[in-house]
């Protein structure tokens, strides 16, 4: 039997996981739908016009990054407190089985779950708005013009993130998490628009990380942008992290002993 994985050990420690905490996962389901239904609901009360796709996309996004943080901040917590963690260690499976259903839960289900919410609080608000005119769609979920798809590839560098912090810290790992990631913005924006200032030697109007800048000379306003396919590359930059922030997490894992 293989140390590292075998599928009838992680068959059996994910069954326990979810037999263990089913009932609460279904109590957060049922919280997500509320926490959903009103704000889908007080966005189309103050409409006053049906609901465009364009709001209903900005909730689906929101939502999907505030509540899928805080939910992965929680699933490799038991591994925090010494005492809590010495009982998840002593479990019969090894890091990686461990490791892996948190990410499971964390990523792919949880993607999963909040999608037929989102979409069946959605589909409701739709339903019961009173607009006197024809009834709006529902925002597709792979469209070239809303592109949702682009806020689960924001969720998944996300959760790398929390995932790690909710290993990293022993407790209040969502408030940990997220106040560094707040603090990890700041800086790296106050650096990049020094930085580039700098080395432009000239008058910075605004600038983003791994984005184009605008510069100003006088009342002239120029904007300097990457060529398109060089652009492109740009996307191995969260991707690269969301590798790191799983490695991490994964790697402090490994690190915890009884």
């Amino acid at each position: 039997m293989s140390q590292s994985f075998n599928f009838v050990r992680f068959g059996r420690l994910f069954r326990k996981h979810t037999a263990e905490h089913l009932r609460g996962y279904l109590l957060a389901t049922a919280v997500l739908l509320g926490g959903i239904g009103l704000v889908l609901g007080y966005v189309a009360y103050l409409n006053t016009q049906a609901m465009s796709a364009s709001a209903q996309a900005i909730v689906f996004i929101m939502g999907l990054l505030s509540s899928g943080a805080f939910f992965t901040s929680t699933v490799l917590a038991p591994f925090g407190p010494p005492r809590q963690a010495t009982s998840a260690l002593l479990l019969p499976a090894s890091h990686w089985e461990k490791y892996l259903v948190a990410w499971l839960y964390a990523l792919p289900i949880f993607v999963v779950v909040y999608t037929g919410c989102f979409y069946l609080m959605d589909a409701l608000v739709l339903q019961l708005d009173d607009w006197a005119g024809p009834k709006p769609d529902l925002v597709p979920l792979f469209s070239g013009q809303e592109k949702l798809y682009t806020g689960l590839m924001a969720y998944a560098v996300l959760n790398a993130v929390f995932l790690w912090g909710s290993i990293y810290f022993t407790k209040q790992q969502f408030i940990r998490t997220a106040f560094g990631v707040l603090l990890g913005l700041v800086v790296v924006l106050v650096l990049n628009f020094q930085v580039v200032q700098a080395l432009v030697g000239r008058k910075v109007e605004s600038v983003l990380p791994f984005s184009g800048l605008v510069l100003r000379e006088g009342k002239a306003i120029e904007s300097l942008d990457l060529p398109p396919g060089q652009g492109a590359w740009l996307v191995l930059v969260p991707v690269g992290l969301m590798l790191l922030g799983w490695a991490g997490a994964y790697a402090r894992l490994t690190e915890k002993q009884i």
